[in-house]
């Protein structure tokens, strides 16, 4: 039974790319749900496969944004945020299906303390196995995805874009999703920011929403690896206070690089392979091939203006430091 006082108003936002098939399965599932007080905003970046004419003529209560480009997942989030109306903002991929209760049971969680400014939802795969129970930053600020199934709520680094709903006026505060992002990490990097301002991030262990994974990602034509190791590298620059930014950044390069020779090494002189990084045997990003590690420093070097910017705006609000954050585990090794 909900505990809600209130019924506050949630704008959902789902971002779609040639993806009519899933949409009719997510956007179904949502008409089921046990909370009327939502509305839902649908952006397309420029589909080929019909999904507009299909949303059209099936969900004529959604508000659609059709974009003449594809524009990846931050800046069409972004731009769906300056015309919702609700409260809470529900960012929801188009390959879920949620459950009766999934939003009651996130604002339960968010609407009992003022300082919870996201909450993401149990991410199971379709099988009933657990997809994410929360995102983790260790202490080089390397992501890892956590499938723990914890009895009760509990506080983790940043939510899954997945599905995540946030207080509309800390997203407006924290300017959005960084688009400069594109797409990979931009949800880690909100989360990272929230908790810098001394909001509190939570996964909502009763809220289930069931998530196919990577449908949408496989049929976007970029270099997804790419803007992952990039957004990774920005990251560290931006989110930690900045004379520890430079020593995070180059001893993550100097453990990362070690490893991949041992790699070389042992396929070269053994014949075998050791086991992959954190980073990448939890699925968070595609590794990055020596093209793509050469072409993200490019990229850091040639906005290292935009990046200096954004470090001074993160940590001259800064509510916790990065010690902080470590000692209330936020920031922590790798756990499952």
């Amino acid at each position: 039974m909900s505990k809600l006082k209130e019924t506050p108003t949630v704008s959902i936002i789902i971002i779609n790319y040639n993806g009519k098939e899933l949409l009719k399965q997510c956007l179904t599932s949502l008409e089921k749900i046990n909370y009327n007080s939502f509305e839902i905003i649908l952006v397309d970046n420029n589909s080929t496969d019909d999904s507009v004419d299909f949303v059209t003529k099936n969900f004529s209560k959604i508000i659609l944004i059709k974009l003449e480009e594809n524009r990846g997942f931050a800046e069409p989030n972004n731009i769906a945020s300056k015309i919702a109306k609700g409260k809470y903002l529900l960012f929801l991929n188009n390959d879920t299906i949620v459950t009766e209760n999934f939003m009651t049971e996130l604002l339960n969680i968010i609407e009992s303390d003022k300082k919870i400014a996201i909450c993401q939802s149990l991410l199971l795969k379709p099988d009933g196995g657990v997809d994410s129970s929360g995102d983790f930053i260790d202490p080089l600020g390397v992501v890892y995805n956590s499938k723990t199934i914890p009895k009760k709520e509990r506080e983790i680094s940043s939510a899954r874009g997945a599905c995540m709903l946030i207080r509309k006026h800390v997203y407006d505060e924290l300017d959005g999703f960084d688009e400069q992002f594109f797409v990979s990490f931009e949800d880690v990097d909100l989360g990272w920011r929230a908790w810098i301002k001394g909001y509190k991030v939570m996964l909502a262990t009763k809220s289930l929403v069931y998530h196919v994974g990577g449908q949408t990602i496989e049929k976007i034509k970029f270099n997804l690896a790419f803007h992952g190791f990039k957004n990774q590298i920005s990251m560290k620059i931006t989110n930690f206070e900045p004379r520890l930014s430079i020593k995070k950044t180059l001893l993550f390069f100097v453990i990362y690089g070690i490893h991949e020779l041992k790699i070389w090494l042992d396929y070269t002189f053994k014949g075998t392979t050791s086991k992959s990084s954190t980073i990448y045997e939890q699925n968070i990003a595609p590794k990055p091939s020596f093209k793509v590690i050469f072409q993200s420093i490019c990229w850091i070097i040639k906005n290292s203006s935009y990046l200096y910017k954004k470090q001074n705006r993160v940590n001259s609000s800064r509510v916790l430091s990065t010690n902080d954050l470590e000692k209330m585990g936020i920031i922590s090794k790798f756990k499952q």
